[in-house]
């Protein structure tokens, strides 16, 4: 029989089957001390491993310096190895993962629930040698932005070998455009008691100076895109270089005006309008279908799509059946509309909105006298009114209205192809293209990585430094409330388009990249004279008057009308103020782009007069 040795691994043998426990300590030693007596005298000896007992009656092993120092340095080593391939390789296929993209994204997240400043993507050290030695973008911000290998490779292309950083050079390129565009000077009508172009340090009494609108369109008409060099400017231009301070009076007191020669701006400007870099941002490795707007002239307003689902069907339908029997110029968009179909739509929506109110007072003064039965009826008929207020509405909509555009999907060479032709085809009634980019960054929940919009373009954050949403010294000076930022909005037009008046509900900086725009402005007080189309139109905040061809006798108000205007130029940026109205035409193909943070309440008051 053989038995365990109680604390051993040794197996003992007991003599003719008995127990082990019937011998006796001494037998047992006695056999202990024969067995180590044999192995003295010739037999292998064994090397028997020591214990050493410590407080607690634990036991423990005599360490092996050698073996130890063996064992970490190879830890070590497995650990360096690991890193460094998950640093070069990323992970694999399209579950990329990188150990230090989501600790720069964790430490981000801290810093913006701390309230802290956003940091430039300036890492240029042993990690950023890890990484493969991937050119970081000069500015560029770590979790916005374009952060992809052929976007970094075009952008060190350019910034060392092509168009390096010079802001002597990119002032001098603007100055230039401006030069061979021609100086537009003040018409002998539209004198100001200031110097547009040496202006008070702070805002004069009655700034911008504005003219009656029939004045100013007479003097140079709004289908008209060919340059006229005397205009009725009211705006100050600032030098950013010497005279940032006066334009940030200015700012404060919530008023427009353009500033000029920002070395930033400037170097953008340079860049896209260098031949072929457009191209290669555009359509190297993303070649995307992006948005487009259509218009059968060249008319372009804004429109929120009130149709049903099956509405929106039919018309698509309608669209691809025209094209499938030969009409290849069938649209989806018919134009800014007829003006005397804007009086009874608005004339319509001014019923219903009386109702609507009429009916809230009945209904809180019944409320309040529960007993009161005349109070009852009354809210019965404004129940009944503006039910039928409402049926109206929808009966004219469904008969007379029509999306002003319709918005497609093409890449930039498809609508370079659209806009990049001659003044032949390029008449007021004439079909035209509007291209538009989207940089989302913090345009609502986690957007930052482009989901606000298919195909969007995230590298604006890194092309337009100066509408970045950094925080305290670092802060633009074009970026007011950079929290309330909602991305980076780019609008590519072609000469002649024109975009309708309107206003905004947050404060704008809008910077010319390229080509020349022409502003027409006008301050928020001018809002009764411009017969908007009310709330609840698919254009509301729009003005329902034709510019160009203005209805007199239906809008008998817009005579009274008083605007400015000012023609920007590569590299300008103007800041408007929440509120104020703006009509745009292009007056050559160019890139215009323009950023919002947050608003101001300043001008609520003759908003809210006019019906908003």
């Amino acid at each position: 029989m053989h038995q365990r040795r109680p604390n051993s691994s040794v197996i003992v043998a007991t003599r003719n089957g008995s127990d082990s426990d019937n011998k006796s300590l001494e037998e047992r030693r006695a056999e202990r001390r024969l067995a180590a007596k044999q192995r003295r005298d010739g037999g292998k000896k064994l090397k028997r491993v020591k214990r050493q007992t410590i407080k607690g009656g634990n036991l423990r092993w005599r360490k092996n310096p050698h073996l130890e120092i063996a064992c970490f340095a190879f830890g070590l080593f497995a650990l360096i190895g690991v890193t460094v391939f998950k640093l070069l390789h990323g992970g694999s296929g399209g579950r990329r993962r990188d150990v230090f993209k989501e600790f720069e994204k964790k430490l981000q997240e801290d810093s913006a629930a701390k309230e802290q400043t956003y940091e430039y993507n300036t890492d240029s050290g042993f990690f950023s040698r890890l990484r493969g030695s991937k050119y970081i973008i000069p500015e560029s911000l770590k979790r916005i932005g374009n952060k992809d290998a052929w976007y970094a490779a075009l952008r060190q292309q350019y910034d060392t070998a092509i168009l390096p950083k010079d802001d002597e050079r990119s002032l001098k390129f603007v100055q230039e455009s401006r030069a061979r565009n021609g100086a537009y000077n003040q018409a002998a009508a539209a004198q100001t008691p200031y110097d547009i172009h040496n202006c008070p340090e702070y805002p004069p009494e009655g700034y911008p100076i504005q003219w009656p609108i029939l004045e100013v369109t007479k003097n140079w008409p709004t289908n008209d895109a060919t340059p006229r060099h005397e205009i009725y400017q009211g705006l100050c231009v600032f030098d950013y270089r010497t005279e940032l301070h006066k334009a940030d009076n200015y700012r404060h007191a919530e008023l427009p005006f353009v500033v000029r020669d920002d070395p930033a701006a400037a170097r953008t400007a340079e860049r896209w309008m260098h031949p072929g870099y457009l191209d290669k941002l555009l359509m190297g490795q993303e070649d995307i279908q992006r948005r487009t707007e259509y218009s059968p002239n060249n008319h372009f307003m804004y429109w929120v799509d009130k149709r049903s689902r099956s509405e929106r069907q039919r018309a698509a339908k309608k669209v691809r059946e025209a094209k499938r029997h030969g009409n290849d110029d069938a649209h989806g968009g018919f134009g800014r509309g007829d003006q005397e179909e804007f009086v009874s739509a608005m004339h319509l929506l001014d019923n219903l909105h009386e109702a609507r109110d009429r009916f809230e007072k009945a209904k809180e003064y019944a409320h309040k006298h529960q007993d009161d039965d005349e109070a009852q009826k009354e809210v019965r008929k404004w129940d009944e009114r503006l039910n039928a207020a409402k049926k109206a509405k929808l009966e004219e909509e469904r008969k007379n209205w029509k999306p002003p555009t319709e918005n497609l999907r093409m890449t930039y060479l498809e609508w370079l192809e659209h806009a990049n032709v001659t003044d032949d085809k390029l008449g007021p009634d004439n079909p035209h293209w509007y291209f538009r980019l989207i940089g989302c960054g913090d345009m609502g929940e986690n957007t930052a990585d482009g989901s606000c919009d298919k195909g969007s373009s995230e590298w604006l954050f890194d092309e337009l430094t100066f509408f970045q949403p950094r925080l305290g010294e670092r802060r633009p000076f074009y970026m007011i409330e950079p929290k309330q930022q909602k991305g980076i909005h780019c609008r590519f037009g072609m000469k002649g388009v024109i975009a309708e008046n309107h206003f905004d509900l947050s404060r704008n900086a809008i910077a010319l990249l390229g080509g020349q725009r022409r502003y027409i402005l006008a301050h928020p007080n001018q809002c009764n004279n411009m017969n908007l189309l009310p709330r609840g139109h698919p254009s509301a905040r729009h003005s329902a008057v034709d510019w160009a061809n203005p209805d007199l006798d239906n809008f008998p108000t817009f005579p009274k009308a008083h605007v400015n205007e000012i023609v920007m130029q590569p590299g300008d940026v103007l800041y408007l103020p929440t509120n104020w109205f703006h009509y745009i035409i292009s007056l050559e193909l160019n890139f215009q782009c323009n950023t919002r943070s947050g608003g101001e309440r300043l001008y609520r008051k003759e908003i809210n007069d006019c019906g908003f």
